[in-house]
C-alpha cells in the first residue's frame, strides 16, 4: 500500500510538471477537457462566506489544489501541490466559492516546501507578493497548536469530483463532517504510521478526492489538517490522510517568521 500510495504521488508530480510545459507554450483557459479536478465527495454545497480561510491554488490560471490562508499573508497547502513548480505559474484565488469566477488572485512571492518531504512532511508555506484585505469573504483561521482528541468531528472543504471517476460537480465548494480518529488507531493502518500524520475516519462514499488536496481541515474554527491523501480509492471506507498542523506549528511559525503564541489555547473542551 505504502509503494502504491508513492507512485501516485509521484505521478500526480509528473502531471504537474507537464501541466507547466503546457502554460509555459501557451496561456491555459480553465478546462475539465485539460484538467479534470475532483471534489469533496458526498459533501454539501457551501455557501458564500461560510469558508473563508478557504483559498484555491492555481497553476496558469486553473484550479489544481485547495489551501488555508493563515494571515493576510501566507497560506498552508500540501507540499506536492507546489514542489518544484516556478513561482511564475504559480496564483492564489480566494473569497469566493467558485472556483471558475469572482474573488482575488494573488501572485507568489515565495514557497517555502518542508526540509523533509518526501511522502511524509507533506507541508508547504505559500508567501503572497501583497497582503490580502480582510472582508467577510476573505479571514485567515488560527493554527493549532495542540492536538484535536479523537472522535471528534472536523469539517473538510475543497473543489473535486463528487465521486472517484465521475463528472465534475458544480464548481461550488463542498464540505463534509468527519471523525479523528485516535493515534492507536491510526497506527494500525500501515500508512498512516507518521507521527505528522491525521487520520480522518469517513463513512463509505465521503470524504475528499484527487483536487481538494492541501485543503483545510478545520476543527472549532482552528486549522487541525491539511489534505495529504486517501488511502486506496477516494471514498473508500478507509480513513484519509491529513498533514497535522500541530506537529509543525513551531516550524510554520518560523518560516513566517512568527512566533508560537505563549498561551496555546487547547482546540479541544
Amino acid at each position: 500500500e505504502i509503494l502504491e500510495l508513492v507512485m501516485a504521488r509521484e505521478n500526480c508530480f509528473v502531471k504537474l510538471l507537464l501541466l507547466c510545459a503546457i502554460v509555459a507554450a501557451a496561456a491555459i483557459e480553465d478546462s475539465s477537457d485539460l484538467r479534470p479536478v475532483p471534489r469533496i465527495i458526498g459533501g454539501q454545497v457551501a455557501a458564500s462566506g461560510q469558508f473563508p480561510y478557504q483559498v484555491s491554488i492555481r497553476l496558469g490560471g486553473q484550479h489544481i489544489c485547495g489551501g488555508a490562508l493563515v494571515s493576510e499573508s501566507y497560506v498552508l497547502t500540501a507540499a506536492h501541490c507546489v514542489y518544484g513548480v516556478p513561482l511564475k505559474y504559480i496564483t492564489v484565488q480566494a473569497g469566493s466559492v467558485n472556483r471558475m469566477e469572482d474573488g482575488v488572485i494573488s501572485e507568489v512571492s515565495n514557497v517555502t516546501v518542508h526540509a523533509e518531504y518526501a511522502f511524509n512532511n507533506d507541508i508547504a508555506v505559500v508567501e503572497l507578493k501583497k497582503p490580502l484585505e480582510f472582508t467577510d469573504l476573505i479571514q485567515a483561521i488560527p493554527i493549532a497548536t495542540l492536538e484535536v482528541p479523537a472522535n471528534q468531528s472536523v469539517v473538510i472543504s475543497g473543489w473535486g469530483r463528487i465521486r472517484e471517476g465521475g463528472p465534475l460537480s458544480p464548481k461550488l465548494m463542498y464540505s463534509r463532517s468527519v471523525m479523528v480518529l485516535s493515534a492507536e488507531l491510526c497506527a494500525t493502518y500501515e500508512a498512516f504510521s507518521d507521527e505528522g500524520l491525521l487520520c480522518l475516519a469517513k463513512s463509505s462514499g465521503r470524504g475528499f478526492c484527487n483536487g481538494d488536496d492541501g485543503g483545510p481541515a478545520v476543527y472549532r474554527n482552528f486549522l487541525i489538517g491539511i489534505a495529504s491523501f486517501t488511502d486506496t480509492s477516494c471514498g473508500s471506507g478507509r480513513p484519509d490522510g491529513y498533514t497535522k498542523v500541530s506537529y509543525y506549528a513551531d516550524w510554520l511559525y518560523s518560516v513566517m517568521k512568527k512566533q508560537v503564541p505563549n498561551s496555546k489555547r487547547r482546540v479541544s473542551t
